[in-house]
């Protein structure tokens, strides 16, 4: 946040001081919400790109600090624990990351669901393999074998991209914090 020097007329300071009272909020919180206001009755856009590459290779980092509330910190705390952070400060990260970046990330949990996926995709690919080796081996139903084998390489080749797929968001999400 950056300090200016605004010129204000007196009525309206005024009018400022008497909103503090009433809500015991700053001016600097009232300013800003007047023009939050402002901004979204008359439709202004902010124009700003979001980043849309995540790693963070060789890149000068920069050290924030927020000041909470005991409220907010125990509320912050809660919702890392739910998404099996660490640290209130890593879920801090993760939610501030998350907003700024195109490509949305997951949190811990939700990688650990897609490697469980990815596992389970793993285990059916190689279960109709087996089952077409013990079909292929005691003869017990006729099979076009053109037609299985041309069926089994799609859900092969489906389950491989799925796989990579997963296999991608995992490693860039390991790579976010």
């Amino acid at each position: 946040m950056k300090k200016y020097l605004l010129t204000i007329e007196t009525n309206n300071l005024e009018y400022l001081n008497k909103i503090k009272l009433e809500t015991k909020s700053s001016i600097n919180k009232i300013i800003n919400y007047i023009i939050k206001v402002y901004a979204q009755n008359n439709n202004i856009k902010k124009n700003f790109e979001l980043i849309s590459n995540p790693i963070n290779e060789n890149k000068k980092m920069k050290e924030i600090r927020i000041k909470l509330t005991d409220d907010e910190f125990n509320l912050l705390k809660e919702i890392s624990l739910s998404n099996a952070f660490r640290s209130a400060s890593k879920q801090a990260k993760f939610t501030l990351i998350n907003s700024l970046n195109k490509n949305k990330f997951f949190t811990n949990v939700e990688l650990v669901e897609f490697i469980k996926v990815r596992t389970e995709i793993n285990t059916i690919g190689k279960n109709i393999y087996q089952l077409l080796k013990v079909i292929r081996g005691k003869n017990l139903v006729k099979i076009n074998d053109n037609n299985l084998k041309n069926t089994i390489n799609d859900i092969k080749d489906k389950i491989d991209v799925l796989s990579d797929i997963l296999g991608k968001i995992i490693e860039v999400n390991n790579q976010r914090i």
